[in-house]
């Protein structure tokens, strides 16, 4: 536990620093990610799915080719070049630097609040943490999420190869595609937003049926033949965040602003997702995840929305603290293995340090 109350410590003071600019010639903002990205790209048998890349690496998997033969292309390419090096950790290296990197990039350019969005991404359990374990589609959503970039410029071309190229590391990334056309085309309409919201809680069955014929990936979640924690806890809050969001929708109307209608629908259709498919365990929050992201860039554009902002910014920091320890705790109580707990480095160390997975 030390280790992590370290690490957001030195998160907190690097963002801190960067923000008054306190040392000339030196982003902190920067060296914030940097940070993350070595965090992330040294450590061993952290996130619960490490093992699984580890053995899978290592070539020593029941039904290897099978499970290769699963994978995504350019996934698959960089487990083979991991093992074909001799270097295990080059997987976890060149992932971490692709995930951090790129929520970095968009975060910097496109945030109002950097170091509230920043909190969010390390704090929020189905962001950075979730990075360390369903490593493959956070590749693809990190990608997607980079492609912002194309989707405000109205460059339909660049964001679609983009998509496609997240497809290459995880095949869910198709789901990403109609996210181009939510920008700039709809005006935030309190009725179509309540009723996604509403929708959620009674689409179950016809969402997990469309999702089971449309998407052979997705399909393996619905017929239960890959289990998971849904994530009941933080879809509780999503729900409840959600729930608070309509009296400020219903009191802002704002056709002009682009952005703020973008990450709105956004988070409301991932929400309908992630609400819908939860019953089916990893189903809801995978699915939701693509949409879901732009949370991370929603709340900090509330401070152009609502008086209130400095109250809504504490509370949310508040909240990420918060979550951070639960996610620790609640991952302390898991009955097969704690995905975070303890924090190593892979320095010296072999297949029989890892924790058992099953």
């Amino acid at each position: 536990m030390l280790i992590y109350i370290i690490f957001l410590i030195l998160i907190y003071l690097m963002l801190l620093l960067g923000k008054h600019k306190i040392v000339k010639g030196l982003d902190f903002y920067w060296l914030t990610y940097f940070f993350v990205f070595i965090f992330s790209a040294v450590r061993f048998d952290v996130g619960y799915d490490y093992t699984m890349y580890y053995h899978l690496i290592e070539g020593d998997i029941k039904f290897l080719d099978d499970q290769l033969n699963r994978i995504a292309f350019l996934s698959r390419k960089l487990v083979i070049l991991s093992h074909d090096i001799g270097f295990t950790q080059f997987f976890f290296i060149v992932s971490s630097f692709l995930i951090i990197f790129l929520f970095y990039k968009t975060i910097r350019k496109y945030s109002l609040d950097f170091s509230l969005s920043t909190f969010i991404f390390i704090c929020f359990p189905v962001f950075f943490f979730q990075s360390l374990s369903v490593i493959r589609q956070y590749m693809a959503i990190a990608i997607v999420f980079y492609g912002y970039r194309y989707i405000k410029e109205r460059k339909i071309l660049p964001y679609f190869a983009l998509v496609f190229l997240a497809t290459m590391f995880h095949k869910s990334a198709f789901l990403a595609l109609p996210i181009y056309f939510i920008y700039g085309n709809f005006f935030v309409n309190k009725k179509i937003i309540l009723f996604l919201y509403i929708l959620g809680f009674f689409s179950s069955n016809l969402l997990g049926f469309l999702v089971g014929q449309l998407s052979e990936t997705y399909a393996i979640y619905i017929n239960g033949r890959i289990t998971g924690e849904g994530g009941n806890l933080i879809l509780i809050f999503f729900q409840t965040m959600g729930f608070f969001l309509l009296p400020i929708i219903y009191s802002i109307k704002d056709r002009n602003d682009k952005e703020y209608n973008f990450y709105l629908l956004c988070f409301y259709i991932g929400l309908l997702i992630w609400t819908s498919l939860s019953k089916y365990g990893q189903a809801g929050l995978r699915g939701g995840l693509y949409f879901i992201s732009f949370t991370i860039l929603l709340i900090p554009h509330l401070k152009m929305k609502v008086k209130q902002y400095y109250f809504i910014r504490q509370s949310v920091f508040v909240i990420c603290l918060a979550f951070f320890f639960l996610n620790l705790y609640i991952g302390s109580k898991h009955k097969i293995k704690d995905p975070n707990m303890p924090y190593q480095t892979f320095f010296n160390k072999k297949v029989n340090d890892l924790k058992p997975n099953e």
